[in-house]
């Protein structure tokens, strides 16, 4: 690179040489050798073999290069260059100088007693321009890349921090990427992908191919992965054609090479939820609450006061006894049901692998092993995973090779499906467990439905196995020169069997020994087994020639067939009666409950080409073609053709930039249009083109009997959904390609989308036949940018993505319209334009897609009276809450004038009352609140914006680094829910910290009272879940979804080479790792990631862990 040192003041001289001392200070250190008689003579044999040797490093114009490394090889003593590109160094004699700077080959010198002045010449290194990238079929370099395409070296990832799945890991890693846990569950905790937001209406997951054929990211060990690719525009993904409208990713697995190896890494790591919502625990406060709800609302409390003054006593003395013997702390329990149900635990990672290869083999065997016991008790999973990967150069012209893997996952049966809803649904008057019984509610008052948690976690036994196995066979022949065959053929298998059956346990009222709810009798027991299975093969063959003519024009064909097939099947039975829950095997049981079973099958052919070309690596284009044909559809509909064009233009390689060559690496234009398709994924069933039949009860001679019917009605021309992309981008690299940006907007249209109309009630319960009928547009940018460089002994870098994406319905069942008709009356169309008219966030025409519809709180300005003495409709409380008497005179005014507050209309203590909130009139008709006044919010569950943040450095064997990873302009509804975020309560359900401790209260009959609280943030409490005015649905529970969240920090430290050599290994390394930190938001609920409503709480992990290669 050419330096101009003139361009640089004399204070950044300073600096660079103050900096170089400095470091030059730190880095040099005396080797000892502990085999020496004395200290002192090792110092002078060490400073008799040592030899001063000075040098100056420039660039390939003679330009001085400034911070250049030399150091001893395999030691840490070493000097950066200063500004005029000089050294001096003290070295061993025979010892061997690296001389190393960003951006250029590493060079070696070796050290003998004749060498006096190194004159080190740097030649740039072209790796980074030389960088390939796995693409459909093939790999391309970088630098001529045409299409949207993201590298993710997820060998570093794997290798630097625990890694539990592959796709939740991807989190923050590429721009335009969102990837989104929905559970932490083991053997769950997968993410979601979306590639550029949602543009359907159906399955939006992205076609995830591994070593080119599909599968499950997260059935590959991590660490057998090498890179991971992400195709985002119609460009990169049109060779997948049909299957690729949502994006490709394409894993690509380690072979292995050079040197047989053995690496091991493994990891401990300690587990806890993120985040819980606090319930009330103390039983006393908890029951003087749900009295306040009850007499709020005019009702008598519920809880006498005796018992409540008795709970207050015993927890004073917890240890105590009382009459029976039984301590009071489980007589008079005070529960916290969060941290009796979510506990922490360890989970172990263990993995081992064998690779490695000469000039004509390659291989690499790998096992793994993986133990999460989870957070909640019977929740964990065991997973087993192997693979070979072997590849053989047969002859010159053959090559021949075999992968296969597989996995197998030992799920526990804890019955944790519904164990979120079943949190809110006890108090902290029922004791979990005691004396190996399970607790009832204590306290006479309480509901009989107050759950045990702990036993509906333990009343079914079994147990659950996933098996997944993959082998697929390639062979590659090159008939000539550019000319070769390659064939693939894959075969994939799936096993799912459960196994569960009653687990009988009874229920005891601890403070008197009594059992108030028996276990399962025998003749009540059951038992069920589901099994599922699936298998599928994939054949391939494609032709590849590439030819260079004239030695500027680079030509690349390639041509290619695939077929694929599947086949389900599924059977499962429930039956009931046992002899005894240890004899639970089906043939045991007397009475068949219910049975079933299920088959399918699906087919695709395809045929594929691609064309690529250059001129001097300076003028791009690709043209790729896919003809699909998919059994789902009929014959005269089954087939599609799905092209793309691209183009390149590296403006960096024109003449007229050689200007600018000194600092700008890469400069190119691109830009690409293309069309895919979409089959719906598994959200279409196979035979819908037909019209399908089932199992239907009618009446028959006055009984109801069982008999075949068709079930559902057919659509001969359902045929594909169709997305057509057009994307426009920049690449730029600048100075010897520390500094690189990546920017894309993009354009994105879905035609054809299938999706079921709404039918009249009149067809009886025949289904909908599904239909290609609606459309979806969306378009955004997406951005990216790096800088890595080295300075003294510390190499460093920081990366940064950005993704902005939105989308909207442009057709579907026609536009929503609303207003006021002839007649005088309101009226809206939604019945007919709505996917479901009841929906908070519909699919409609001109609308986002699941944009929210729902209702909004009054706002009002606090002027209640225009001047006349009328009252002021614009008047009313500002937050919509009714919180003062004048609040509460308002709103009776304006019931006096005629205007009605819905839905309880009335003032009084069971209607309206203090405390309460108003919603607003958005028609106009006077009737503030009602099924007219739902206005859409402009805002979805699914974020507008997704970004990342990564950074890592290095020094001395010592390196950190940092994920970050983040959504905003999102929002999400969290329905109102009695003991969450609802502040209507009911008896045997529990209560939140965050509204017990700062809701509405006022008695216009005593102002004075204690309670008072006129500034909360909830409304007051009342008992009954639903009806009540304050849990209408409304944006008062639509909440902010945006997170930034530091995903993973990892501190690790490389052992120095003397001392991995005394272990006989190559490279040891030991880290600390840190996983879901923290999270920045302001979601009131477990984890926005997750969603509104999670199921399992995520997990934030602190791990210790090494990599051992030998």
């Amino acid at each position: 690179m050419r330096r101009n040192v003139k361009h640089y003041c004399s204070l950044s001289k300073k600096m660079v040489l103050g900096a170089s001392l400095a470091l030059i200070a730190s880095g040099s250190v005396w080797a000892t050798n502990g085999n020496s008689p004395s200290p002192h003579a090792d110092m002078i044999q060490s400073i008799m073999q040592q030899k001063t040797i000075k040098g100056t490093v420039v660039d390939e114009t003679g330009e001085p290069i400034i911070g250049a490394n030399v150091v001893e090889k395999g030691t840490t003593n070493g000097v950066i260059t200063d500004f005029n590109g000089e050294f001096t160094l003290n070295v061993p004699l025979n010892s061997t100088v690296q001389i190393s700077y960003i951006g250029y080959n590493t060079q070696e010198v070796k050290i003998t007693s004749t060498t006096q002045t190194l004159n080190i010449k740097m030649v740039e290194d072209s790796e980074t321009l030389d960088e390939v990238v796995v693409v459909g079929y093939g790999v391309q370099k970088k630098a001529n890349l045409t299409g949207a395409v993201a590298s993710v070296d997820f060998e570093e990832q794997a290798k630097s921090r625990p890694v539990t799945t592959v796709s939740a890991a991807l989190a923050g890693l590429s721009a335009g990427v969102q990837v989104m846990q929905s559970s932490g569950q083991p053997g769950s905790d997968g993410a979601t992908i979306r590639i550029r937001g949602v543009g359907t209406l159906n399955n939006a997951d992205p076609l995830v191919l591994i070593d080119g054929l599909e599968g499950s990211m997260d059935n590959v060990n991590a660490q057998d992965i090498e890179t991971i690719s992400i195709l985002k525009d119609a460009a990169s993904c049109a060779i997948y054609g049909s299957r690729a409208a949502n994006g490709v990713i394409l894993i690509t697995t380690k072979k292995g090479k050079g040197r047989i190896s053995i690496n091991y890494s493994g990891r401990v790591s300690y587990a806890q939820p993120t985040r819980i919502i606090d319930m009330v625990s103390n039983y006393a406060d908890y029951m003087e609450w749900i009295n306040e709800s009850g007499e709020n609302i005019g009702q008598k409390g519920n809880f006498d006061q005796t018992t409540i003054d008795l709970w207050r006593e015993k927890a004073k003395d917890p240890n105590g006894v009382n009459e029976n013997g039984v301590p009071n702390y489980v007589a008079y329990p005070n529960t916290d049901w969060q941290k009796e149900i979510f506990k922490h635990g360890l989970i172990n990672d263990h993995n081992l692998s064998l690779s490695g290869g000469t000039d004509k083999t390659r291989f690499l065997a790998s096992l793994g092993y993986m133990d999460n016991p989870g957070l909640v008790d019977r929740t964990g999973v065991k997973q087993y995973k192997m693979r070979v990967n072997l590849e053989a150069d047969v002859t010159k012209w053959l090559t021949a090779g075999a992968r296969i893997y597989g996995d197998m996952k030992d799920q526990e049966v804890g019955n944790f499906s519904n164990a979120n809803n079943y949190l809110r649904q006890t108090t902290p008057g029922v004791y979990p467990e005691w004396n190996g019984q399970y607790g009832y509610p204590e306290a006479p008052e309480e509901s009989a439905t107050a759950n045990n948690l702990l036993q509906k976690l333990n009343d079914t036994n079994g147990s659950t196995k996933k098996t997944n196995v993959n082998a697929a066979v390639f062979s590659k022949i090159t008939f000539m020169k550019g000319l070769t065959w390659t064939f693939n053929f894959n075969y994939k298998r799936y096993w799912y069997e459960n196994r569960s059956w009653t687990h009988a346990t009874d229920q005891v009222k601890f403070s008197t020994g009594e059992v108030k709810s028996a276990a399962t009798k025998p003749d009540m027991m059951s038992t069920s087994f589901s099994n599922e299975g699936n298998w599928s093969y994939t054949l391939e063959n494609i032709i590849n020639y590439n030819t260079t003519i004239a030695r500027d024009h680079n030509i690349a064909v390639m041509g290619g067939y695939q077929e694929w097939y599947k086949y389900w099947n599924s059977s499962n039975a429930s039956l009931q009666g046992l002899i005894d829950e240890n004899i639970n095997v089906p043939s045991s049981a007397t009475e068949m409950k219910s049975i079933g079973g299920t088959a399918k099958d699906r087919a695709t052919r395809s045929y594929f080409g691609r064309l690529n070309y250059d001129y001097k690596g300076r003028y791009l284009f690709e043209a790729n073609i896919r003809y699909d044909g998919n059994g789902r559809y009929g014959k005269d509909y089954r087939w599609g053709v799905f092209p793309s064009f691209s183009a390149g233009w590296r403006i960096s390689e024109e003449a007229f930039m050689s200007g600018t060559r000194h600092w700008l690496d890469n400069l190119k234009l691109r830009a690409s249009w293309g069309k895919l398709g979409n089959d719906g994924g598994d959200d279409v069933s196979e035979y819908e083109y037909q019209s399908v039949y089932g199992i239907t009860d009618y009446s028959f001679g006055g009984k109801q009997v069982s008999g075949l019917a068709m079930t559902g009605l057919a659509n001969a021309a359902l045929g594909w959904e169709r997305s057509t992309t057009t994307d426009i981008g920049i690449d730029v690299g600048a100075l010897k390609n520390r500094l690189s940006l990546e920017v894309d907007y993009y354009y994105k249209k879905t035609t054809g989308i299938l999706y079921r109309p709404a039918i009249p009630i009149t067809m009886g319960g025949l289904t909908a036949p599904r239909m290609n009928i609606a459309e979806v547009s969306s378009h955004g940018f997406d951005m990216s940018v790096s800088w890595r460089d080295r300075i003294g002994k510390v190499d460093y870098s920081i990366s940064a993505n950005f993704g902005y994406t939105t989308n909207k319905v442009d057709k579907y069942k026609g536009k929503y319209k609303e207003g006021w008709g002839e007649d005088g009356n309101w009226y809206n169309n939604k019945g007919d334009v709505f996917n479901d008219s009841g929906s908070l966030s519909p699919v409609v025409e001109g609308h986002k897609l699941w944009e929210y519809y729902m209702k909004e709180p009054y706002k009002g300005s606090g002027k209640y009276y225009n001047n006349d003495g009328t009252v002021n409709i614009h008047g009313g409380p500002k937050d919509g809450m009714i919180r003062t008497e004048a609040d509460m005179d308002w709103v009776k005014a304006m019931i006096a004038a005629g205007y009605e507050f819905q839905p309880n209309k009335t003032i009084g203590k069971n209607n309206i009352w203090y405390g309460d909130y108003i919603y607003a009139d958005l028609n106009g008709d006077g009737k503030y609140g009602n099924s007219y006044d739902y206005r859409f919010q402009d805002v979805s569950k699914d974020p507008k914006y997704t970004f990342g943040m990564q950074m890592s450095a290095s020094w001395n064997g010592f390196d950190i680094s940092m994920n970050w990873a983040g959504a905003a302009g999102r929002k999400l509804y969290w329905s109102p829910t009695s003991g969450y975020n609802s502040t209507g309560t009911r008896v045997g359900i529990g209560l939140s910290k965050e509204i017990a401790n700062d809701h509405y209260f006022y008695d216009p009959e005593n102002p004075t009272d204690p309670r008072t609280s006129l500034n909360a943030k909830y409304p007051r409490l009342t008992l009954g879940e639903s009806g009540a005015q304050n849990t209408t649905s409304s944006t008062n529970f639509l909440y902010s979804g945006d997170y930034l969240k530091l995903k993973n920090l990892t501190i690790g430290y490389t052992l120095p080479k003397h001392i991995t050599n005394k272990l006989l290994a190559q490279s040891v390394r030991f880290y600390l790792s840190g996983e879901n930190l923290f999270s920045i938001d302001s979601y009131p609920g477990q984890d926005p990631e997750l969603g509104a409503n999670p199921t399992y709480t995520s997990v934030r992990s602190f791990a210790f862990g090494t990599n051992i290669t030998f």
